[in-house]
């Protein structure tokens, strides 16, 4: 876990729990969340996935 992720994952949660990304980016930062259990991806289509916060995630972000 770096500092950039407790970061990531407050500024999600404060907006609502998700984030939506779209398109052919890097989603490392993303995937680093979804290791530590803070997040969970739904994959929209082939480039498109949402991420949710779990109950991990959001207790993390306090």
């Amino acid at each position: 876990m770096k500092h950039e992720d407790l970061e990531l994952i407050r500024e999600i949660v404060s907006h609502g729990g998700a984030k939506y990304t779209a398109g052919n980016i890097d989603r490392t930062r993303y995937q680093r969340l979804v290791d530590l259990g803070w997040l969970s991806p739904v994959i929209m289509n082939k480039t498109d996935i949402a991420y949710e916060a779990t109950e991990a995630g959001k207790f993390a972000a306090e």
